[in-house]
């Protein structure tokens, strides 16, 4: 069975064989001119993927499996085995809670190291993880006294910066997800709505977006909602007005909305997602933008845990599907079907989660065969891309010239930021 339904269309000559174990790059990529977005263009085991295959097709990131525990040793946003922070306890079990540590490992390894020693001693702030970062801005997910509040650190001068929100209830990880805005002025965190709680009606799930600016640390805006279950991203073409997000609209609950964010409003939707399940949830896992805004990639994915079988014969892999949305229309633009030996319930998500390459052009996935849990390969597939010269440049520009160059090249600033992917519209 290939890894993705596309590849079975693109004709056999130009499909490697997983019995190869691996694909050469190079004579891939001289035919990547001529191929068609979503073409195959390589494929290799996740070993050789580290040793260089990575560096080969153009991604900086190989750390693409870990055996972390979700909210123990990796959050939904943050894998500590990529970010090289921790080493992962390969031995450590998901039903053996009898011998667990007082904290978990990576709010543990937060708290010891970055939070100061007085707000931990004196003010009794405690680490329960890590909600969202980008680039080296990381925000905390803090408690005190049965109270949530958020903290904001910059790893790269190991400053930490301040707390903002207000008290609330102590909230379980699960229950808040957050993304720092493409240009890191902003964070918008979901969260259960708990206010006035007892003076009104009991309501279904009820949740709130808050809006926060980094610099200030105040509270912009909140915005009341009724879906239960949703995700966003950050549009990065824009510096904090965009968003995209699931289930927005009203009584849907497999539907994709543009949303502009400072009011609130749609600007697009696609109220069918997806055509497998009748609704999103609990099937997705994961939602985010290609490096150049212009795709929107969702992760739908089987829910069946197999970890009390990892050890026997009945350990199954599970189905994934990566949907593809225009990120201008939201129109369903392609479907990519693959299977994975993992959990959505307790894996990290780094195991299940694409990457993209460094000029933008390209997406790369890990799948299994039946039978091999061990054996992981390494896809890469071509993205479509946008016709125009600048972009088309910026491609060829990121696959030629290393990101620490980009500085020394003799283009404006503005030009610069373009190719760094930074936001172009306010």
């Amino acid at each position: 069975m290939m890894g993705a339904e596309e590849s079975k269309s693109s004709g056999s000559s130009s499909c490697p064989s997983f019995a190869s174990g691996c694909v050469d790059f190079p004579n891939a990529c001289r035919k990547e001119s001529e191929a068609t977005a979503w073409t195959l263009l390589h494929q290799v085991m996740m070993e050789k993927w580290k040793e260089g295959h990575a560096e080969a097709a153009g991604f900086a990131e190989t750390v693409l499996s870990c055996d972390g525990i979700i909210h123990k040793d990796c959050s939904f946003d943050f894998c500590t085995s990529r970010q090289g922070i921790i080493n992962i306890t390969k031995g450590s079990s998901f039903f053996s809670f009898r011998k667990r540590s007082k904290f978990a490992k990576m709010a543990e390894h937060f708290e010891y190291n970055h939070i100061p020693a007085q707000m931990s001693s004196i003010n009794h702030f405690r680490v329960k993880s890590v909600l969202c970062f980008r680039d080296s801005l990381v925000v905390l997910h803090l408690t005190r006294n049965t109270a949530s509040q958020f903290g904001l650190l910059d790893l790269r001068s190991n400053k930490f910066m301040g707390v903002f929100g207000r008290q609330r209830l102590e909230f379980v990880n699960e229950s808040l997800t957050g993304e720092i805005s493409p240009d890191k002025s902003k964070c918008l965190i979901r969260m259960p709505d708990i206010n006035d709680r007892q003076q009104r009606a009991p309501q279904q799930n009820q949740i709130l977006f808050c809006l926060y600016d980094m610099r200030s640390k105040q509270l912009l805006s909140e915005f009341e909602f009724d879906s239960p279950y949703n995700h966003f991203s950050f549009d990065p073409r824009f510096t904090w007005h965009r968003i995209a997000i699931t289930n927005f609209e009203p009584n849907q609950n497999n539907s994709l909305s543009l949303v502009q964010l400072d009011e609130w409003q749609v600007l697009k939707s696609n109220l069918r997602m997806t055509d497998t399940h009748n609704s999103l949830y609990p099937y997705m896992k994961g939602m985010c933008y290609t490096k150049d805004g212009s795709l929107i990639i969702a992760n739908i994915l089987d829910t069946t845990c197999y970890c009390r079988e990892k050890k026997t014969r009945n350990y199954r892999p599970i189905n994934c599907s990566i949907y593809v949305f225009n990120g201008d229309t939201t129109e369903t633009l392609h479907c990519i079907q693959y299977q994975r030996y993992t959990c959505t319930q307790h894996m990290c998500p780094v195991n299940y989660t694409p990457i993209f390459s460094t000029c933008g052009s390209r997406m790369a996935v890990v799948m299994n065969l039946i039978d091999l849990p061990t054996q992981h390969f390494v896809q890469v597939y071509k993205l479509p891309t946008m016709l125009n010269l600048q972009n088309m440049c910026r491609i060829v520009i990121l696959q030629n010239f290393p990101l620490e160059y980009l500085p020394d090249l003799p283009l404006p600033p503005r030009l610069i930021n373009y190719l760094h992917f930074k936001p172009e519209f306010d």
